[in-house]
């Protein structure tokens, strides 16, 4: 049998149209009853990026998780709403309110679940990873008996695209995110270790939320924009293959589809999947700005060849720069760079781009938006695109 991607039309999040729209998606797909068992304990692992109100489209959307959570508290199951937000010193308790996701778990009678709480458990690499041999992943989530993937469609400068496989990276929790950059500082390689992630957390069904999306400087400093649509599927590969496409990629543009599809682990391929519900035709934005990112041209460059090619790759660089009218010093950006290559010095927060590996985890943390992202003059040549708000 085909494997299934379900789209359902909703055209915003009044909790009525959501509720019927995942009621829909659910029975497109075959209940939940065959993912979901009474008594079990269940995760709904959402996107809780960072501290943001949910208009702000970085972080799933709460009327989405409340209304998975009432479906899967339908079936007698107990629901846990999770997540480690990408600022590892962040108050989770307090992004969980602010993101709406307490207000979620609270009208569903879910409960919220704090992996940075937890026990931290080495599980080996599935794939013989020599990079990253070990993943840390929180033991809240292996304690769960099924995991529902609660994504957001988003681009991303880094991997380009995410969706329900970078979602994924959430379960791994605290300063321990930083490590795979520095580990894995290539985008494929670390690509290769989200896959790793999603071989060992498997979960049952992956939703994507993209009623509102974000395009531009994704995941956190893009635009909002509203696609109207939700994505459900058993199969992480296959939805993030759906959702790229909808937003005018192709799917093994995107690594950690590729990746997974050639590992087994899901479908890739628009031609083998079969999509129920909505045409894609009918919800595809094939304008949809993506990140500024000199990905394509240096994504097969090791480590050790970029010193041979350093003047030119300088020139092709993308680099984070802060804008100090609009910093608020609040060293977020410091805290989170895998490279310590952020410092504060005398009261003002500078970038030693000389030791910068152009992860962008300082783009991505800033809820200033504070930090633009500026391309070289050989990639402003080579028409490297970059947002309307950066250089």
């Amino acid at each position: 049998m085909a494997t299934e991607v379900a789209i359902v039309k909703c055209p915003d999040y009044d909790q009525a149209k959501v509720d019927q729209a995942v009621q829909h998606g659910l029975e497109l797909i075959g209940g939940l009853s065959q993912f979901i068992k009474p008594g079990q304990k269940v995760l709904l692992k959402v996107n809780a990026l960072m501290d943001s109100l949910p208009e702000q489209a970085a972080t799933t959307h709460p009327a989405v998780v409340e209304a998975v959570a009432k479906e899967v508290i339908k079936l007698g199951a107990k629901c846990f709403i999770g997540d480690s937000p990408g600022n590892a010193t962040a108050n989770v308790m307090g992004t969980m309110e602010r993101t709406g996701f307490t207000r979620a778990a609270k009208n569903s009678g879910a409960e919220i679940l704090n992996f940075q709480k937890a026990w931290i458990t080495d599980i080996p690499s599935p794939s013989g990873n020599k990079r990253i041999p070990e993943l840390k992943i929180s033991q809240a989530v292996l304690d769960m008996d099924a995991i529902i993937n609660l994504a957001k469609l988003k681009t991303h400068g880094w991997t380009l695209f995410t969706g329900a496989i970078k979602n994924l990276f959430g379960t791994v929790p605290g300063f321990f995110k930083s490590k795979y950059h520095i580990l894995a500082p290539q985008p494929y390689e670390f690509s290769e270790s989200l896959v790793d992630i999603l071989a060992v957390v498997k979960p049952v069904l992956n939703i994507i939320d993209g009623i509102v999306g974000m395009e531009g400087q994704g995941p956190s400093a893009g635009q909002a924009r509203t696609m109207g649509a939700l994505f459900f599927s058993s199969d992480a590969v296959a939805n993030d293959a759906v959702c790229s496409a909808a937003i005018g990629y192709k799917p093994f543009d995107i690594d950690t589809t590729k990746i997974a599809h050639q590992r087994g682990l899901g479908i890739g391929e628009l031609d083998k999947i079969e999509m129920v519900g909505t045409d894609l035709e009918e919800v595809e934005q094939r304008d949809w700005q993506h990140s500024a990112t000199n990905y394509n041209l240096t994504r097969w460059i090791p480590g050790w060849l970029n010193r041979f090619f350093s003047p030119i790759t300088k020139l092709l660089r993308i680099d984070p720069e802060i804008d100090q009218t609009k910093c608020q010093k609040c060293e977020i950006c410091l805290n989170g760079c895998p490279a310590r290559t952020i410092h504060n010095r005398n009261g003002q927060i500078v970038i030693d781009l000389k030791n910068c590996i152009m992860c962008y985890c300082c783009h991505e943390l800033c809820p200033y938006k504070a930090i633009k992202l500026k391309r070289g003059w050989l990639a402003k040549l080579m028409g490297i695109a970059a947002p309307n708000n950066d250089a």
